[in-house]
């Protein structure tokens, strides 16, 4: 099967090393966005006991080092034979709007990119964000894999094991999960938060009072602090 066509690539990609044999519980997910991630592929699978045979060899011991950059994945795999085979998974970019939402969210309250920082990925950013109209999880129809095998359907075995290991690798950092929508972790902290469009009252009276309560200590108009707080303000009225 054809590779996947290469999005130009945008900043450095992320690669987990290679995974060693895993058993039990090691196994599974430990997240609730890594469980929401294997969700997302499981339904897309033709004949379910494809499912049990990719988790064997995502637990085996015979995929490489994993890597990641904006919008795909990639794995080479151990076939047991003196030749080895490439899967690749493509995930669908979120937009510069649905990115100016999801930063918009993200710096509204300081301890999102804290928990991020440490390995955490707030369920209540990711509400916020989809209630805001942007789904941060991938779907079904985001997730499109490809291989070198001959099989019939995608996601094959083969993908499916590297999917698998993308939910471990998820868990450890959700940087990958950002990454693999289409914003490093440079790029989301260099980028300034949009401005708040607000068209009615009662979301622009809310904003007022959130502002109130951050009003800066200054000392009148000449406080630069103070001067931008009054011309948000004076935007907001």
């Amino acid at each position: 099967m054809d590779s996947l066509p290469a999005d130009p690539i945008s900043g450095d990609p992320m690669v987990f090393p290679r995974v060693g044999r895993v058993r039990g519980a090691a196994a599974r997910s430990t997240t609730w966005w890594g469980r929401a991630w294997v969700r997302s592929f499981e339904e897309t699978v033709v004949d379910a006991a494809d499912l049990a045979v990719a988790r064997t060899l995502a637990r085996s011991g015979r995929l490489g080092a994993v890597m990641v950059l904006a919008g795909m994945s990639s794995v080479v795999v151990d076939r047991g034979g003196p030749t080895s085979m490439m899967a690749q998974l493509r995930v669908s970019q979120l937009d510069a709007r649905a990115w100016d939402v999801f930063v918009r969210e993200l710096v509204r309250e300081a301890g999102f990119t804290a928990a991020l920082e440490s390995g955490e990925l707030p369920v209540d950013l990711v509400e916020h964000a989809d209630q805001a109209g942007v789904e941060l999880l991938p779907g079904p129809a985001d997730l499109e894999t490809a291989c070198e095998c001959d099989a019939w359907a995608q996601p094959c075995v083969h993908a499916l094991a590297l999917l698998y290991q993308l939910a471990w690798h998820l868990d450890a950092d959700p940087y990958a999960l950002l990454l693999l929508r289409g914003r490093t972790r440079e790029q989301l902290a260099a980028e300034p938060p949009p401005p708040v469009l607000l068209d009615d009252a009662a979301a622009r009276a809310a904003e007022i009072l959130r502002l109130a309560r951050e009003a800066p200590a200054g000392h009148g108009l000449a406080d630069s602090a103070v001067a931008a707080y009054d011309e948000e303000v004076s935007r907001l009225v």
